[in-house]
């Protein structure tokens, strides 16, 4: 959605027949270049990995055996030079963003965060994955992407904020990347609230049990997207819009949370190996 937003923003994204084309599960279409998708896939499978297998942490995008690839993303990136503000969507960027650094110094990255328990559904509902396979996958996606892009560099913004104030989110978003907000007001209003199929809170993260690990990174995330709204007044609706997602929160679920710490903590490395061998027999499956 956001991609879509800022497309019409005047954010250059490619040629349309370059980009992913929309789907019956998502008619609006994904906004994603297939060639980035396409060289985000060669880079995780030259270290050993894939989009839901990512590779260790160990790995380093400084080794030779990429220089074919660094080749390729550079041809990939010359058309762009002459379009003045241009960028590209890919999950898989939260995996190899150190590359694309590389070749891009100072680029800047869009963070857009959802609820862990929404991710999980919704690849439940395409790939067919468990939910904990999918939270564990929103937890090392979101996590490496914090920990590779710093704070100057980043902006985080909520799923959420789009079905509260399009139009002042997208302001702050526009500031953030140089784009004129001359049409912000008109691509605010693509957004259509009846095209929004679940929503989950911190408090159905909390009674689902989900890692403490998750809800701390969820919450540290939404508190980052919360606090640079509040710093640039971009919106009065931005500090109460804070507040209520904080009441989420309540006594009662911090005293569960914390029942059930120890328990969960057992449980981290055992979840771990779960995601390694559902994604390893998938990929022997294919």
């Amino acid at each position: 959605m956001l991609t879509r937003l800022l497309h019409a923003c005047g954010l250059y994204l490619g040629p349309k027949d370059e980009l992913m084309p929309a789907q019956a599960d998502n008619p609006d279409g994904f906004w994603e270049h297939l060639g980035f998708a396409a060289l985000n896939d060669e880079l995780l499978n030259e270290l050993g990995g894939a989009w839901d297998l990512p590779p260790k942490t160990d790995e380093t995008f400084e080794h030779a055996r990429l220089d074919r690839l660094r080749m390729k993303a550079q041809l990939l990136i010359e058309p762009f030079n002459s379009a003045g503000l241009w960028g590209w969507k890919d999950p898989r960027n939260s995996l190899t963003l150190p590359f694309w650094q590389d070749l891009l110094p100072g680029v800047k990255t869009l963070i857009m965060v959802r609820n862990p328990l929404e991710v999980a559904h919704s690849m439940k509902e395409r790939n067919g994955t468990s939910y904990s396979f999918g939270l564990r996958l929103w937890e090392i996606y979101n996590k490496r992407l914090i920990e590779t892009a710093s704070k100057q560099e980043r902006l985080v913004t909520h799923y959420d904020l789009f079905f509260e104030n399009a139009e002042a989110e997208l302001r702050r978003i526009a500031h953030f990347t140089g784009l004129p907000d001359s049409e912000v007001q008109k691509a605010a209003a693509l957004v259509t609230k009846r095209r929004r199929h679940t929503h989950f809170t911190i408090e159905h993260l909390i009674d689902a049990r989900v890692a403490p690990e998750v809800i701390e990174l969820y919450r540290a995330l939404v508190a980052e997207s919360s606090a640079e709204r509040q710093d640039n007044r971009t919106a009065v609706t931005a500090h109460q819009a804070a507040k209520s997602r904080e009441s989420e929160l309540l006594p009662g679920a911090v005293t569960r949370l914390n029942a059930f710490v120890p328990e969960r903590i057992a449980q981290i490395e055992q979840l771990y190996q779960e995601f390694l061998a559902q994604a390893e027999a998938r990929h022997k499956a294919q």
